[in-house]
């Protein structure tokens, strides 16, 4: 009897919504298609259990041939090892650059400078902000296709004033600007990311435009702000950054982590730093930082290494390496190969430290990756036919690793991966693919 009543305590400890199974729910939602495998997630991630409401996210792939496929896109689970089909309407998906992915919703770049949000689950579409209301344009030069940066209304913008310091990059007075000929060169040289805050609808959100490095400035939006990004101000330039613990969290390229408050009279954002300066080595490489909330809350700082030894974008002896760095409850970082029974999922447009879930298909202790090469991908956007390996290389069987990738963590060693096979790599050529976690509002 004893043994009875531990088995029926087992079985309901392992029960979700309804008292079921583990085993048998787990089962279902296998078995069902897109949308209704969304939602059955969606109703545990709304009771409170964790069964499976911390799904791996999906790779959105874009689909490369307009003409044969105007209003579709690709979703393919690594966990699962299958794909959807989901539809891609205008505007917000075509011809368009992703700039980031939160909580189901991808934020869009078009060739104009608006900036939209999409859920490619639901199809459901809104427009951010135009990118000219940040007040740092030469007024009217969008209208005639081009949009040119007045450096002293950045600095006014950024700084209330004059550069910050005398050796400004500016110059001492900020005079002169840069001219960006249409939204394609803005999406791959003025701004580069869109964080949003937690939220399952978006008129709800607010949102945080990273620009590139040449700016490092952060811009903000909100419903409450009238329809307008606003520059952040801050002495550091930033490189990442995320929503967490009701807050927007980034990390410098000088390695300092900040918190960013909004100011409920003025509506102005400003920084506080949470964290003492990480210092990375990567001499001699190029590198990257994401910052990443781990499934305990701790912040990380995931930074990328990559050479090449030889050649251009074609280049075959590419590689790349991962450290991951762990601010601990001393309030101090600490370098870690161990990241448990978890797996970091690392793009330009969005970074996840999930556990795994019991999903033996992801790799526990792993890195997997996407290209963070955003005006290389626009290269290969515009040259299709440019060439990934040597005129000489006759494997048949080669796929080129970097647009996607999967780095261990405990031996180092890099590989593909394995669950999309050849003919989804391929298809990467024209943009990057992003990590995204479906929903359903």
């Amino acid at each position: 009897m004893a043994g009875s009543k531990d088995d029926a305590a087992k079985q309901s400890q392992s029960a979700g919504p309804g008292k079921l199974p583990l085993e048998l729910l787990a089962n279902i939602h296998d078995r069902l298609e897109f949308l209704d495998r969304i939602a059955f997630a969606t109703v545990f991630a709304a009771s409170g259990d964790d069964v499976l409401s911390f799904p791996t996210p999906w790779l959105h792939l874009p689909c490369d041939d307009k003409d044969k496929h105007p209003a579709t896109a690709t979703l393919f689970s690594l966990a699962d090892r299958r794909a959807a089909t989901v539809r891609a309407p205008d505007p917000a998906l075509r011809d368009y650059v992703v700039l980031g992915s939160s909580h189901g919703w991808l934020a869009t770049g078009d060739n104009q400078g608006q900036i939209h949000l999409v859920n490619p689950a639901t199809g459901e579409q809104h427009a951010l902000p135009h990118i000219a209301t940040m007040g740092v344009f030469v007024p009217g030069n969008d209208s005639r296709g081009y949009f040119s940066v007045s450096f002293r209304r950045f600095l006014t913008a950024r700084f209330g004033g004059g550069p910050p310091f005398e050796d400004s990059r500016w110059g001492a007075e900020g005079h002169g600007g840069v001219t960006y000929l249409g939204g394609e060169d803005l999406r791959t040289r003025f701004y580069r990311k869109v964080v949003l805050s937690v939220g399952r609808r978006p008129g709800r959100h607010a949102a945080m435009l990273i620009l590139s490095e040449s700016y490092g400035a952060p811009a903000f939006a909100a419903v409450e702000d009238g329809g307008a990004w606003r520059l952040g101000r801050s002495q550091d330039d930033v490189e990442d950054a995320i929503h967490h613990d009701g807050r927007f969290h980034s990390v410098s390229y000088s390695g300092i982590v900040e918190a960013w408050e909004r100011d409920v009279e003025s509506g102005a954002y400003t920084s506080t730093a949470v964290a003492p300066r990480l210092t990375t080595g990567g001499e001699g490489m190029s590198s990257r930082k994401y910052l990443v909330a781990a499934p305990d809350g701790r912040l990380m700082v995931v930074v990328k290494n990559w050479t090449k030894e030889r050649g251009y974008l074609w280049n075959k002896t590419w590689t790349c390496s991962f450290h991951v760095y762990v601010l601990g409850d001393d309030g101090q970082w600490k370098e870690t190969r161990d990241i448990g029974d978890a797996a970091l999922f690392i793009g330009l447009n969005n970074s996840l430290c999930v556990p795994r879930m019991r999903r033996p298909e992801i790799e526990a202790g792993c890195v997997y990756y996407t290209d963070d090469q955003l005006w290389e991908a626009a290269l290969r956007k515009r040259n299709k036919d440019i060439k990934y390996r040597d005129d000489d290389d006759d494997d048949d069987d080669y796929v080129d690793i970097r647009p996607a990738g999967v780095y261990s963590l405990k031996d180092g060693t890099v590989k593909k991966i394995d669950a999309l096979g050849p003919q989804l790599y391929h298809g990467f050529t024209p943009t990057p693919p992003v990590w995204i976690t479906p929903s359903i509002p």
